[in-house]
């Protein structure tokens, strides 16, 4: 617990470490709004408007981080506290969300022909490709406001008694649901980029370095999404609870990677506008 008796954290957190990562979060957020906003207006970026999530998602962190900042200035503040929780939680979701919208742009971008309206195989289940992003980002806005009602009502209890129990429950809940869903985005990106490869069809450089990036970043929200699961399933008594080190070493920083990585390897820079006759394509490709 912290040296003050009415602390709401079970350690005595480091405000220092707060203040470094809203200092180092700002940056990539920073680069996300100029990629997103200002690039595309002199001519340097395409537009990628499915990446105005993720945008979102690093400012979340940047806030939620800052507000903790303001919370172990105040460290028996429950508002305080369940603000910044909820918002490093929630901000993850924001940035899946952008990948599942870049899905269907992926695959598309991939193929040769205009197959909006074609059907993807996953698993046993045949799936139109147009409906890909929306089934996703559904599942992403249930795990969104589960983990936050969850963690909101966790927080308000102080971590104690029925109101604990039943955050952790829901929160879990929506962490689940998460990695499920991420993981099986990932699933379906592998399986289109071995499809295209045993069938003999080039991948256009630009979409590869993307999905590179897809890939590596994926890595860290997958390890920040399980980290999380396992520190709510084990309670608020277990280690990764009672100690702050996990916190940054297992949700910031991974995210933070995933972020600045996908700002690297952004689809403005990677990816090009859609093609719709082999003249525009001849054209475009010349651009991108």
């Amino acid at each position: 617990m912290a040296t003050e008796s009415n602390s709401i954290y079970f350690y005595n957190p480091s405000l220092a470490a707060s203040i470094i990562f809203t200092v180092v979060y700002f940056g990539p957020s920073v680069y996300h709004l100029y990629a997103l906003v200002f690039a595309p207006l002199h001519g340097k970026f395409q537009r990628s408007g499915h990446f105005t999530p993720l945008l979102i998602g690093a400012f979340l962190e940047v806030f939620g981080y800052g507000i903790r900042c303001a919370s172990l200035k105040q460290p028996d503040s429950i508002p305080l506290y369940a603000v910044s929780a909820t918002l490093i939680v929630i901000a993850p979701v924001f940035v899946c969300a952008s990948l599942y919208l870049l899905m269907d742009r992926l695959i598309w971008s991939g193929d040769d022909e205009k197959s909006g309206e074609r059907s993807m195989k996953f698993l046993v289940i045949n799936i139109r490709r147009r409906w890909l992003p929306r089934i996703f980002v559904t599942l992403d806005i249930i795990s969104c406001l589960t983990q936050a009602s969850g963690s909101g009502i966790a927080a308000s209890g102080d971590w104690e008694g029925s109101a604990k129990d039943t955050g952790n429950g829901v929160l879990i809940g929506g962490l689940v649901l998460q990695v499920m869903t991420f993981t099986a985005f990932l699933i379906i990106v592998g399986s289109f980029q071995l499809k295209s490869k045993n069938a003999g069809k080039t991948i256009d450089q630009g979409v590869g370095k993307l999905l590179k990036g897809i890939y590596i970043s994926g890595f860290f929200i997958l390890v920040r999404c399980v980290y999380r699961v396992i520190e709510f399933a084990l309670g608020v008594d277990a280690y990764l609870f009672s100690h702050e080190w996990p916190l940054y070493v297992l949700e910031a920083v991974p995210m933070l990677i995933a972020i600045s990585v996908l700002g690297w390897y952004h689809p403005g820079r990677f990816l090009c506008r859609p093609r719709t006759s082999h003249t525009q394509r001849s054209s475009q490709s010349a651009n991108c």
